[in-house]
């Protein structure tokens, strides 16, 4: 689903993805696989089951595991949840059907959404509540596994340090300031949704750093123009890297455009209140 709000015009971009409406699973744009961060997952949340199917499921979203236990998604995706699972493949449901399990839908091969991956059952929230306090929506949330993974790889996403988005920009032409998200949503919502369920990863462009939203949120353009790509929904809560590292910058939060185009925001972990938050293991669930 994507979170609006008609006052502001703000949808949620990337945000979570109901199995029962006609848009299922990616990065849009220019974009391409993603076999290179294998720490990038899929994440399913549970919710209580419909009264009429049984159906458990609730949404779906991206995030990014930073230690073998611990994924850093969207405050937006973790509210009101707690249980779920991950999938680390590229292809999380390549053989999608419809009908699988009992007609809710999956993917019997890989197990998704209902079998299989990693579960968890503590998501926190930092404090995100339907934009609430715009534009410090609090749009970050984590994701404590059951049991501890380590990807193929042996690597895991890397915490930004205190106000590394100003000194990356302030070392950079706008021209030339570059990120990199990585998520599983959609590649395309206009006309109809086109959803692969894969780990795709696409450039963004820094459109600016100076108006009243970009002391909380990256203002990246989704624009597929000079190779860029952007975010759209199921891609909420994954990883906006600064280009050619494994640090995080952000989490994907919101965009402009129900049809996934023009800009992008993403949530910026590199605030020392919000990191502290994150690498507390007693931290506050604010939802």
């Amino acid at each position: 689903m994507r979170f609006a709000k008609v006052a502001t015009t703000i949808a949620a971009a990337a945000a979570a993805l109901t199995i029962a409406a006609s848009s299922a699973g990616a990065i849009t744009g220019n974009y391409q696989k993603d076999f290179v961060h294998d720490y990038v997952g899929l994440l399913v949340f549970y919710t209580t089951p419909d009264p009429v199917t049984g159906d458990p499921f609730s949404h779906r979203c991206s995030g990014t595991l930073i230690s073998p236990t611990i994924i850093v998604t969207a405050g937006h995706c973790t509210e009101g949840v707690d249980e779920g699972r991950v999938y680390f493949q590229q292809a999380a449901a390549p053989n999608y059907d419809p009908n699988a399990f009992g007609g809710w839908g999956g993917d019997p091969t890989t197990g998704y959404p209902y079998e299989n991956g990693v579960t968890f059952s503590r998501a926190d929230n930092y404090g995100f509540h339907d934009f609430e306090g715009y534009p410090e929506n609090r749009d970050v949330g984590v994701v404590v596994l059951d049991q501890p993974y380590t990807p193929p790889s042996g690597l895991f996403g890397i915490l930004p340090t205190v106000g590394a988005v100003d000194a990356y920009v302030a070392a950079n032409p706008t021209q030339d300031t570059r990120f990199l998200t990585s998520g599983y949503g959609l590649s395309d919502q206009d006309p109809v949704p086109v959803s692969f369920r894969e780990r795709l990863m696409a450039a963004a462009y820094l459109v600016e750093n100076n108006s009243r939203v970009t002391p909380y949120n990256i203002k990246t353009t989704a624009n597929p123009s000079q190779g860029k790509g952007g975010s759209c929904n199921g891609d909420s809560g994954g990883p906006v890297f600064f280009e050619g590292t494994r640090i995080i910058a952000a989490v994907v939060s919101y965009g402009m455009n129900p049809q996934c185009k023009g800009l992008d925001f993403s949530y910026r972990l590199d605030r020392a209140v919000v990191l502290a938050w994150i690498l507390d293991p007693n931290r506050p669930d604010a939802g």
